[in-house]
Parts: C-alpha cells; sequence; structure tokens
C-alpha cells in the first residue's frame, strides 16, 4: 500500500510541477502584445524573451499543435534580430520535425528570406529556388520565380537590370 501512495505521491509532484500549457500559451500570447508595439531592434530583450518563450512551449510541448507555430514565430522574430544561422536551423527543424505542418511552405519561403536578409545570397537562392519547385502553385511561387534574378544586388543594379528587361520587352512586342 505504502508503495502504491508513493507512486501517486510521485505522480502528484511530477504534475504540479509540469509546465501548464493554457498558461503558458497566455503568457506568450500577453508578451506578443507588448512586442507588437514596439520596434524590434539586434539587442532588443523583449524579442529576445519572447523567443524563448516560444522555444521553451515548442521544446515542453513537442507534439503541439502550437509547437511548429511557435517555432516558426520564434525564427521570424530571430531574422529580424540578425540571427540568420537561428532563423534556418529551426525552419528546418519544423521542415523536418513537423512534416505535415499546414505552412511548410511559408517555411520554405522564410528560410529563403532569413538567408537573403543575413546576405548569405547564394543560400537564399538555392532555398527560394527549392522552395518554388516544392510550391509551384504557392501564391508567392511566381514572384519569387522572379525575383531569383535581382538577389543580392544593389538598388541601383536592380533598378537598371528591371529598366534593361522592360526596354527588351517593348521590342519584341
Amino acid at each position: 500500500m505504502k508503495k502504491i501512495l508513493y507512486c501517486l505521491m510521485g505522480m502528484a509532484l511530477i504534475a504540479a510541477c509540469s509546465p501548464n500549457r493554457e498558461q503558458r500559451v497566455k503568457d506568450i500570447e500577453e508578451h506578443e502584445q507588448q512586442l507588437s508595439t514596439i520596434d524590434i531592434s539586434s539587442d532588443d530583450s523583449d524579442a529576445v524573451e519572447m523567443v524563448n518563450l516560444y522555444l521553451k512551449f515548442a521544446n515542453d510541448f513537442a507534439d503541439d499543435s502550437l509547437a511548429p507555430v511557435y517555432m516558426m514565430r520564434a525564427a521570424e522574430l530571430s531574422i529580424n534580430l540578425g540571427q540568420t544561422e537561428q532563423a534556418v536551423g529551426l525552419l528546418d527543424s519544423v521542415i523536418t520535425i513537423y512534416p505535415g505542418f499546414e505552412d511548410i511552405a511559408g517555411c520554405m519561403f522564410l528560410k529563403g528570406y532569413a538567408y537573403e536578409s543575413g546576405e548569405q545570397y547564394e543560400e537564399a537562392k538555392e532555398a527560394y529556388t527549392q522552395f518554388v519547385e516544392s510550391y509551384p502553385d504557392h501564391y508567392l511561387a511566381q514572384d519569387t520565380k522572379k525575383m531569383l534574378q535581382y538577389i543580392g544586388m544593389s538598388p541601383e543594379a536592380m533598378f537598371e537590370a528591371v529598366m534593361n528587361s522592360a526596354t527588351d520587352e517593348n521590342l519584341t512586342l
């Protein structure tokens, strides 16, 4: 009887110490509200804290449907914080661990954007190309395909390329 009692007490203790999902979601939502009212800079402790809240939830509740959502949000914030490698790692994790996640296409596109924001242009081109090939009917696919030729160009070079393209199109009409 004592063994059963100790077992029940141990289970109650574990349950009491385990994180409460609903409270964690509420905390995340409140922090999101506060964060949305400010600009994010690379040394923004509030944004870093938000990333940590997202990742802790995803780690503690890995089987929860919100885990890949929060990992994707953590990746978006990581991009804004200038943490390209962290963002790409998170997106790769979502793609690998949650292949049934409803926004895998968004993760693949965001991976290209993360690389582009981090001025890793060859990696950005690869990621965007993989996105377009994997999701040719996605609403961003055609624009992404057109955009690929301009990645890494200065605004002036991009303007010149667009103008030359427009001139070439007018000559063939």
